[in-house]
């Protein structure tokens, strides 16, 4: 019997299980994906017509900012080791007539080969002897005992849910959890650049939310820009998403200035919750919980925070 089971292989649960590790801790890491990463999601460009087929975008998280101690050291060696890059500290300001002006705020970080890699590279460094990855793996079902928890034919001492919480929700009984909301991401490539910002946070449109300059995040200049839609705009489109791609592409070309040579379309049904909880994780009896919808802010520091103080926790009390 593994000691625990940690279901979701976003940067959260493999935060959770390197702190279990750490410890002498035998975990499996259960995710549903051909490849981790949860929402630090990168996508391959294919068969746009383009010259960047092959390039890798991130369709997921945007960027991340750093002020926990814990995580800075993390961020201060991926950047050492060329995995992470400063990016800016200015996005402009844009309704969905126009860009406005500009806004500043503290350094975003963004990784030139793609958000996925940091949660890729955390997991290159988990103990083998401690450690199994088991993916692609639907997990459906957790049965939890007096003594321990079964999982896809498999027993554990406890189970650590560390991915979006209506998925987990499936898996446990809550009593109660907070909204998430949808988000479609439109990649948009382009014969060449015909903007001037870094990032833009549309305000008062009901269309777009956020738009980021994938080439400039990057750092390889490519023509590439990646729109989110608001919420409300997603919910409506959920079953075929690229029935979003219209309003999306007239209000990407009143802020680019032209409208794509390619584009595609990623559903995000459960893109980020809309109100974290301050704690920073929960652990009753054998069954804990951890990600971005803890820890204060849905934002990818508090999903590996959020992690690492569940992993801490579950080790002490499998101590």
């Amino acid at each position: 019997m593994a000691d625990v089971a940690v279901v979701g292989g976003g940067i959260s649960g493999i935060a959770c299980a390197t702190a279990l590790a750490d410890a002498g801790l035998t975990v499996d890491v259960l995710d549903r994906g051909h490849r981790l990463g949860g929402r630090l999601a990168t996508q391959t460009l294919r068969d746009t017509g383009t010259a960047y087929d092959g390039r890798v975008v991130d369709v997921g998280a945007s960027y991340f900012t750093v002020d926990d101690a814990g995580f800075g050291e993390l961020v201060g060696d991926w950047i050492d080791r060329g995995l992470v890059r400063p990016w800016t500290d200015t996005f402009h300001i844009a309704d969905g007539a126009g860009v406005l002006g500009t806004k500043s705020g503290p350094l975003r970080y963004a990784a030139p080969r793609g958000l996925r890699t940091l949660v890729e590279d955390l997991a290159t460094q988990l103990p083998s002897d401690l450690v199994e990855i088991r993916h692609p793996i639907d997990v459906t079902r957790v049965d939890i005992g007096d003594k321990g928890v079964r999982i896809a034919d498999r027993d554990y001492r406890a189970v650590a849910l560390c991915g979006p919480d209506p998925q987990m929700d499936a898996l446990v009984t809550v009593d109660h959890a907070p909204m998430w909301e949808p988000v479609m991401a439109l990649v948009a490539v382009y014969d060449e650049r015909t903007w001037d910002f870094d990032g833009a946070f549309v305000n008062d449109d009901p269309v777009l939310s956020f738009l980021a300059d994938d080439g400039s995040r990057r750092g390889d200049g490519a023509p590439v820009l990646v729109a989110h839609s608001t919420p409300v705009l997603a919910a409506g489109h959920l079953a075929e998403p690229v029935t979003a791609a219209p309003a999306m592409l007239a209000v990407l070309r009143n802020l680019s200035g032209a409208m794509p040579a390619w584009f595609s379309v990623k559903r995000w049904t459960y893109a980020r919750p809309a109100h974290a909880r301050p704690e920073p994780f929960a652990l009753e009896g054998l069954v804990g919980r951890a990600g971005d919808g803890w820890a204060g802010q849905p934002r990818t520091q508090s999903a590996w925070v959020s992690g690492d103080a569940l992993g801490r926790a579950m080790t002490e009390m499998l101590r």
